[in-house]
Parts: C-alpha cells; sequence; structure tokens
C-alpha cells in the first residue's frame, strides 16, 4: 500500500488509485498517517476529527469508520491494525511520501556535506519532485494537520535550500536567480534564502542589485523584527564589496536533468534515484480508477490511419496531454498539468518512458537531432509563453543545454493571443515566440540565439518546406525570411479569430477557431475550407492536412489537392496532432462519464460528509491554476464547503454532493477554452449534476453555454460569480433550445458606462469628458449607455474621444480635454502601457480636483501603480459586486463566521462571499425544485433574496442583476481601497 500526503491524500493499493469517499473518512486516514506505524488512541481520534465539542455518538462514528476505511483499502485491510482500544495505519518503509521526501532530503545533505553537490543536486530534486501540491492539501484548516503541515513545509523549504547550494556549487547561479527572487519575495525574513540570491546575483556580475537585495532585507528585518542581519549575511555583503576570491563562480556544470516521472509517482523508488536518473525509468505507469463499479478512461494518444482514418493504436497516458511531436525515431507527448514528456515507440506504439520536468512545459518540437522543450517561468504562477528552451537528448532523455529567451520589457498587462505553437524546429533552426512576442532564431549546432525577429507579434509559428511562418495580432499570417531573419511577406486577412497554422503542400493552413473554417494561402490566393466551429489543432503530413476540434469531437482530413475535407474520427476532445511514420497521431482527453462523480484529472473528489451516495450533485467551474486567478477562486471553493456544511448536505428533500472542477492547463497558462468545452460535455453528461457554479471567465462561459443549455434533461443551469462580458446574456445564439440557463453575480461591462455618470453625480460632478479606446473594450453599449444614463441624471456630456492605445504621445490629447474644463473624466479601457501613459498625461494636465474613474480593467495594483505613477492617486477603479468591507450586515457575520475556520483569513474580495451566496441560490432552487435540471432551473430564475450575504438579488428574465452594484476603489499606500458602492438597476425581475 502507497500513501501519499504531499498534495491531496491519495492511496494505491496494488498499484490501483484507492478512492476514500466522505469527508470524515478521509480526516481518519490523514490522522493515522500523520501518526504512522503509532498507536493513536481513541480520545486522540475523536478530538482531532471532532474538536473540543464531539457528538455524543462519537465513539461510536469512529468505530464505524474504522470499519468503512478497512472495507475500502481491500487487500491491504491488514494495515489497519486494532491495538487495545486504540488503532494503528501501519506502512512500510518508502511507502508514504512524507518519509521518502525526508529520506532523500537526509541522502541529498549526505552527498553534499562529502562534496558532491551533482549527487546531491539530483538526489534533492527528486525528494522535492514527490510533492503534488500543499502537504495535506485538503486539511489545511483542520487543528490536527497544522503542526504537520508546518514541520512538512519547513523540510520542503530546507531541501530548496540544500538543492539550491548544491546547484550555486555547480555553477549555476544565473539560472537560479529568477527562482530566488521568488522565493525571497515569499520568505523576506529568511537569511539563508537572501543570501543565496545575493551570491547568485553577485556570480551573475550583477554585483549592485546583490548589495541591494542586502539592504532590502536589512530593512525588513528592522521593520519587522527590530534586528540587524545575522552575522553570516553581513560577512557575505563584505566580501561582496571587496570582490572576495572565496566566493567567485565555480566550473560551470551541465544543468540538472530531469527527473523521471516514476520518482514521484512511486515514492519508494526515491531511494534508488541516483540509478533512476541515469536509467530513467522504462515504462510509464498509468491507472484507471473506478467510482460506483465504472470504469473511467484516461486520457491517451491516439494513432490514425492515414488513409481510412481507423483507430490503430491506443496509449493510455497521464492527466492533460497536449502537444504532440513525430521525429527521431519517436513520438513526444507533452502533458503540462502533470509535467511530463511521454516517448511512445512508434512501431511497438506504446510509451516507453515518462520524464518529468521541473518547470511548467509549454511546448514540445522535435529536429535538428535533439527534443527541444519550451519553459515557463513557474515563479509567481503558470506562463503562457516560453522564457526558455531546453534541448534534450533523444536518446537519454538528459538536458544537454538551456537557452534563455529575452524578457518582456517593463509590466505586461492586457494581451489578446489565441494559444498555438510557439516552438518549431527546421533542420537548421529552432524558432521560438519570445514573452515579447517577437521570434528568437537559435542555432542546434550552438545552442545560442542568432538572431532576433522583431517588430512583429506572434502568437504562433510552423515550418515546412524550408518556410517558417507565424500568426500574428490584429489577423496577420507573416512569413519570416530565413535568409535575412527579417519580415519577408505579411497577409492580412478578415478571419475573426485566427488560430495555429501549418506549412506543406504547398501551403499555409491556418485555423479560424470561431468560425470554423481552415484558410489555405497559396502565394495571394486565399481560399476558405468549412469545416466546424472551434477548429483548434492543425499539422501536414502523411500527404494531408489535419484538424482537431475538441468541441465537436471531431479529427478532420484535408486533400490538399482539391482541397476537400473530411470526417474521418470521432474521438473525445481531440487537441494536438501531428502526422508522420505512417500515422495520424492525436491527444484526447477522458472521455465524459455517468459516473457518480466527475472525472478527478480536472475535478476534485467528491465533497460529501453523509452515508451513502448524493440525491444531486453541484459542480463549480473555476480558473484554479495561476495566483491572480486563484486568489479568488479557492475562497469560492472553501465558501460552497462551508455552506454546505452548515446545511448537513440537504437542498429540501434532497442530499447534495459538491465537486470543485479547474478549466486551466498549465500549457495555456490560466484558463484554457477548449478545457471549458470538455468540461462542459462532462457536466452534461453525468446526469446527477443539476446545477454549475460558474464560469470565472467570460470566454469559458462562452463555450459551455451551448453545451449546458443543450444537456439532457435540461438546460442545466449556470451561475457565474464574475462574467460580465454582455453577449453572454445578450447573445441568443448561444441558447440552442431557446431556454435561458445563464445567470450572472456581476453587472455587465457596459453597465461601467452607467456607474461612472452615478458615481459623478454622487460626487457632485455635472460635466464629464468620456473616453474609449480603439478596442472598444468595454463592449458597442457603452457609449449609448452614457448618453442615456447622462440624460437620466441630469449630467452634461463635455466631450467625448476614441484614443489609440499604440499612440506615440497623449500630450495632445491630455490638452484637448483640460481644455473642454470637465469636472471628471471616465475612461473605458483595459490597463496598458498606452492608457497608463494616457492617464499620466490627463494627470499632468487636469485640475488637481478633477477625479478619472476608470473600469476594472485597470485593477491590477501594482502594473497601476507602475504605468501611471502618481496619478493612481487621482483615480476611482471600479469592479463588479461589492468588496468585503462593504458588504450588507449579513454578509459581514458570514465572514466572520467563514474566517474563523480559516485562521483569520477571509480572503479576497469578491471571493468567499460570492461563493457562499452561490451556493444560497443554488441549494434554495434545489430545495424548491422535484430534482430535475428542468426545475431547479425554473427555480433559480424565480431567486428572490433580501438581506442575504450579498444584499437584495434578482434576476431579470435574461439573466442579468436587476441591481447590479459596482466598488469604486482608490489607491492609497500602493494598495486599492474600497471607497464606496455604486448601484446601477438595469430593469424588474423578470423583466427584459
Amino acid at each position: 500500500m502507497e500513501t501519499r500526503i504531499l498534495g491531496p491524500l491519495e492511496v494505491l493499493v496494488d498499484g490501483e488509485r484507492v478512492e476514500i469517499k466522505g469527508g470524515k473518512q478521509r480526516e481518519l486516514l490523514a490522522v493515522l498517517l500523520v501518526h504512522a506505524n503509532a498507536i493513536v488512541s481513541p480520545d486522540q481520534l475523536i478530538e482531532d476529527l471532532w474538536g473540543q465539542s464531539p457528538p455524543p455518538s462519537a465513539l461510536k462514528t469512529l468505530q464505524a469508520l474504522v470499519s468503512r476505511l478497512r472495507s475500502n483499502l481491500g487487500t491491504a485491510s491488514g494495515a489497519l491494525e486494532t491495538h487495545g482500544h486504540g488503532y494503528r495505519l501501519r506502512v512500510e518503509p518508502g511507502m508514504l511520501d512524507a518519509e521518502a521526501f525526508r529520506t532523500g532530503l537526509e541522502d541529498g545533505r549526505l552527498a553534499l556535506a562529502r562534496d558532491d553537490p551533482e549527487t546531491a543536486a539530483d538526489l534533492l530534486r527528486a525528494a522535492l519532485a514527490l510533492w503534488r501540491g500543499p502537504a495535506l492539501a485538503e486539511f489545511r484548516y483542520e487543528d490536527f494537520a497544522q503542526s504537520e503541515i508546518a514541520r512538512l513545509d519547513e523540510l520542503r523549504l530546507a531541501a530548496q535550500e540544500e538543492r539550491i547550494d548544491a546547484d550555486l556549487a555547480l555553477g549555476r547561479h544565473d539560472e537560479l536567480v529568477v527562482e530566488l527572487e521568488g522565493l525571497v519575495a515569499e520568505q523576506p525574513l529568511r537569511e539563508r534564502l537572501r543570501g543565496q540570491l545575493m551570491l547568485a546575483l553577485y556570480r551573475a556580475g550583477r554585483h549592485a542589485e546583490a548589495l541591494s537585495t542586502y539592504q532590502e532585507g536589512r530593512r525588513a528585518l528592522a521593520e519587522e523584527l527590530g534586528l540587524d542581519p545575522g552575522a553570516g549575511l553581513q560577512r557575505l555583503e563584505r566580501q561582496i564589496l571587496d570582490h572576495d576570491p572565496e566566493i567567485a563562480a565555480p566550473p560551470r556544470a551541465p544543468r540538472p536533468r530531469l527527473v523521471p516521472a516514476a520518482a514521484w509517482r512511486h515514492p519508494r523508488r526515491i531511494a534508488a534515484v541516483g540509478a533512476l536518473v541515469l536509467a530513467l525509468a522504462v515504462g510509464a505507469a498509468f491507472y484507471q480508477s473506478t467510482r460506483g463499479g465504472e470504469q473511467v478512461e484516461v486520457a491517451r494518444a491516439v494513432a490514425l490511419d492515414p488513409e481510412s482514418g481507423d483507430v490503430v493504436a491506443s496509449v493510455p497516458l497521464g492527466t492533460a496531454p497536449g502537444t504532440v511531436a513525430i521525429g527521431e525515431g519517436s513520438v513526444w507527448v507533452l502533458d503540462a498539468d502533470d509535467k511530463t514528456i511521454s516517448q511512445i515507440d512508434p512501431e511497438m506504439r506504446e510509451v516507453v518512458r515518462t520524464f518529468s520536468t521541473s518547470s511548467t512545459p509549454t511546448d514540445i518540437a522535435v529536429g535538428a537531432g535533439a527534443v527541444w522543450v519550451g519553459n515557463a517561468n513557474d515563479v509567481g504562477g503558470e506562463g503562457l509563453l516560453p522564457q526558455s528552451v531546453s534541448r534534450l537528448d533523444p536518446e537519454s532523455g538528459l538536458v544537454t543545454a538551456t537557452i534563455e529567451l529575452a524578457p518582456a520589457p517593463g509590466p505586461v498587462v492586457f494581451t489578446f493571443a489565441a494559444g498555438g505553437r510557439r516552438l518549431a524546429v527546421s533542420p537548421e533552426a529552432v524558432w521560438v515566440i519570445n514573452p515579447d512576442l517577437s521570434v528568437s532564431r537559435i542555432d542546434p549546432r550552438s545552442n545560442r540565439v542568432v538572431a532576433r525577429i522583431r517588430g512583429v507579434k506572434a502568437q504562433d509559428i510552423a515550418v515546412g518546406e524550408g518556410d517558417v511562418w507565424i500568426v500574428e495580432q490584429e489577423n496577420r499570417v507573416t512569413e519570416i525570411d530565413t535568409g535575412s531573419n527579417t519580415v519577408a511577406n505579411r497577409v492580412v486577412v478578415e478571419e475573426t479569430f485566427l488560430g495555429p497554422l501549418a506549412v506543406g503542400g504547398g501551403a499555409v493552413w491556418v485555423t479560424d477557431i470561431e468560425s470554423g473554417n481552415v484558410l489555405r494561402i497559396s502565394g495571394k490566393k486565399k481560399t476558405a475550407i468549412a469545416l466546424d466551429t472551434w477548429v483548434g489543432g492543425v499539422s501536414f503530413g502523411a500527404g494531408a492536412v489535419w484538424v482537431t476540434n475538441e468541441i465537436a469531437d471531431t479529427v478532420y482530413r484535408i486533400d490538399p489537392t482539391t482541397n476537400a475535407p473530411r470526417r474521418i474520427a470521432g474521438l473525445s476532445s481531440p487537441r494536438g496532432v501531428a502526422a508522420g511514420d505512417g500515422a495520424v497521431w492525436v491527444t484526447t482527453a477522458a472521455p465524459p462519464s455517468r459516473a457518480a462523480a466527475l472525472p478527478d484529472s480536472v475535478c476534485s473528489d467528491m465533497y460529501f460528509d453523509r452515508e451513502g451516495e448524493p440525491d444531486v450533485l453541484l459542480v463549480s467551474d473555476l480558473t484554479l491554476k495561476g495566483d491572480d486567478a486563484r486568489e479568488r477562486t479557492e475562497p469560492k471553493v472553501d465558501a460552497m464547503r462551508f455552506v454546505l456544511e452548515q446545511r448537513k448536505f440537504e437542498a429540501g428533500a434532497f442530499t447534495v454532493g459538491y465537486q470543485s472542477c479547474d478549466n486551466a492547463t498549465a500549457q495555456a497558462g490560466g484558463l484554457d477554452f477548449f478545457r471549458c468545452a470538455a468540461n462542459a460535455k462532462a457536466y452534461a453528461r453525468n446526469l446527477r449534476v443539476v446545477a454549475v457554479f460558474g464560469s470565472y471567465q467570460s470566454p469559458c462561459s462562452y463555450a459551455q453555454i451551448p453545451i449546458t443549455n443543450d444537456a439532457e434533461g435540461g438546460p442545466l443551469a449556470m451561475l457565474s460569480p464574475s462574467n460580465t462580458v454582455g453577449l453572454l446574456t445578450s447573445d441568443d445564439g448561444l441558447y440552442p433550445t431557446g431556454t435561458r440557463s445563464f445567470f450572472r453575480m456581476a453587472g455587465r461591462d457596459d453597465l461601467e458606462a452607467t456607474a461612472q455618470v452615478e458615481l459623478a453625480k454622487e460626487l457632485g460632478h455635472d460635466r464629464v469628458f468620456f473616453l474609449t479606446s480603439e478596442w472598444k473594450e468595454y463592449g458597442e453599449l457603452y457609449e449609448e449607455n452614457v448618453r442615456e444614463a447622462a440624460k437620466g441624471l441630469d449630467v452634461e456630456i463635455a466631450g467625448q474621444a476614441v484614443f489609440d492605445h499604440e499612440a506615440e504621445s497623449f500630450a495632445g490629447l491630455a490638452r484637448e480635454i483640460a481644455a473642454k474644463q470637465p469636472e471628471a473624466v471616465a475612461i473605458a479601457a483595459v490597463l496598458t502601457a498606452g492608457s497608463g501613459a494616457l492617464v499620466r498625461e490627463l494627470h499632468a494636465a487636469l485640475r488637481p480636483d478633477v477625479p478619472i474613474f476608470v473600469p476594472d480593467g485597470f485593477r491590477l495594483i501594482d502594473e497601476l501603480v507602475a504605468l501611471t505613477g502618481p496619478a493612481a492617486k487621482r483615480l476611482y477603479v471600479s469592479e463588479y459586486g461589492i468588496a468585503n468591507d462593504k458588504l450588507p450586515p449579513r454578509g459581514r457575520q458570514f465572514l466572520d463566521a467563514f474566517a474563523s475556520t480559516r485562521g483569520g483569513d477571509a480572503g479576497t474580495d469578491l471571493s468567499a462571499s460570492y461563493g457562499a451566496q452561490g451556493a444560497e441560490i443554488l441549494l434554495d432552487a434545489i430545495a424548491r425544485s422535484d430534482g430535475t435540471r428542468a426545475s431547479v432551473l425554473e427555480e433559480i430564475r424565480r431567486t428572490r433574496i433580501e438581506n442575504g450575504i450579498l444584499g437584495d438579488i434578482a434576476f431579470n428574465g435574461q439573466g442579468d442583476l436587476v441591481e447590479a452594484p459596482f466598488t469604486y476603489y482608490r489607491v492609497r499606500g500602493g494598495r486599492f481601497v474600497p471607497d464606496r458602492v455604486v448601484v446601477v438597476r438595469t430593469s424588474r425581475p423578470g423583466g427584459p
């Protein structure tokens, strides 16, 4: 029996994952694992499970929980032993990941003490790879877990410090700087980390930054603890000032190798990790979990016959296989969620090994004698574009070189790009899209960037037949001259949403995602080939063009001689595609299931602390990857669980279970549009799901609404806490059944106009100048709403203008606006370098008493301060909803109770309160319903809440709030401070 607590709680028996259901049963298992191989008394278990006020039946309930846990453990039930009145969970050596991690840490320390930093680095990397997330993640707010979580977190940080020492000894200071900057930001008072950062900066030739890092630490210690830096840190500062040879950089060693996936999937193997790193695991392990007796399929790579389209092989893979590449005698599949690369033998058609990567892989391409992998910067969250490119030897799988890419200059705020391939290989060069959307050319002979193509905004790249092409923003398809490394040709197209492209058959093939066309470009001729809406991946090979459509579950073949398309395969959410060596390889997601619970590849375990199975299931569809989204979505999940617990998992006559699902992938760097669609199909197919709380972001709901609206027994209702794009409720085409099934708890974007006018009136300003950008970020209705609101509130429009985010200067525009003598200026745009410069110029030109109103696109405090400077203090920044400090009495009472379960942390604004209010709306609707999807939908439509967590709530006929609140923030002390709430009334309840 293998057990894992370094992340979500997991148990494997005979290599198969065991599903442990029920909150208390999982807590019991966690408590026993915290005290593994020790006898735990019933009194201790009861206190850990129920706290200081256990129910009278606690002992009998404990005995029942032990019995059920033994039953769930199956052939490993004997590991749960009874000793007198106590219990012991026997865990064999190396079979608890926390123990294996500690062993790896000790072995790494011994290797470092023996002056063997290379072995130490390998051992410590393998130990750290055992971590799949926060320790005891689902119990992070339980009292029994606190000391163990703190102990393990400290050990994890110590292991990182030891591994960094090993890497410094191997001369890897350059690549450590970014990682250490992130760690020091998280642990500003930890002197060892700060010293390591100082040393890495000094050895990288950044002496002034090294000394500045010391001064920052000195100030932090003085302000927080009233202490001076320790003797070691002071000595290091003197050594840097003196350029002491003792701290000079050692000779550089090769970059660390990839840790094999087996080292973290099977923790007992860590004891032999040195051999594993050299030999690598052969044969990737996979499992098929079962729920309720039904087998849940795993994601796969599927091989198709290029002529017939028949499936000729199906290879099980990990969580979310994405990009697939063919070359160097193998098929290679990237899974950014698992941080793995799988190598498939195209003859045997089976996985021969799986590598685990230390950072999030963004892309994979094969050629020029190597496997090339794009690496995202993990510090601060996942990234969309590669920060560096690693070269892997295809025989050994070892990293032989890593090429750093030029970073984007300054803060990068809103960019608009569709995800695709950012890495491509020709026989002579490797081509990669940089973080600033320029393109770098890497020479595979020297592993160096030899050219950089500037003046482009690339979002996808492909090579073929000696040509290199990119898709740019603003619907341009551009050829790069490989001789001069400059732009050779630009083709401007009218298609709406360009996606990936491929080159072959004498043409360039580009997907137009939303229209469902593939655009063929051959010379000056452009031909649109109609397929289906939401086409995605595209590849040329085996004499044809191959296209995937994740939402339509379809693979297409286009004959390049006739442009005739043909549907050749129906697969579950096909994504990546590549053709070669006699086959077409496609990556697919696990198919939707009618099982009692949703797939664990994207959803949490079912939360249901009752006997048996729930009658109905609620799911949340939120973005749980990426720091910016996660700080708002995780409290929503916790709040929904909190409400369910308070209501004892009941809604009227029905018991209710809950699963939290993630619509993000690591390869997308956050929200993944096609993952959204795959999730919606899973919700629609599982008939126990009666409502969806979500989605978190508007593009995701745009993909999901048509699918859930047409669900069996439905429509299936969706309630979003945060979507603001207007067309979600105004576009009839999103509702194939003709019945509205989407509701939102956030005001539409275009209502920002009305809110800005009402704010001006509240502040006593009767003359307002309005600015919009050429992008029209806040919709076509913004200007109309401005006129209507101004007329209704007797506010004079001093003037209106449209600005270009990319204008060279805004000084003239600012002077023109100031000449109109407005009492306030309102801007409808997102924050970019351009709009930030506009605010600065307005600040310089306007009278000091003229405020500037900006919408939620400016709600990014660090970027806002960096881009607007002192002008930030003049702004009123809006956001949909009600900030925590402005909640009504019921909302504040809820937050106090909720925060008491999370160590006093109530979460950020618009997080827990919205999760709780959403849960109450859905549970009340279920309680009033007959338990069917259609009935739950109608009851949500009838919602009328007075004095709730968010105050009064009702929906109109389109699903929008009747009264939409907007919080206005001021910038004070480098942070946002809520100033007031402005409520916009849109219509009567149930009305249009």
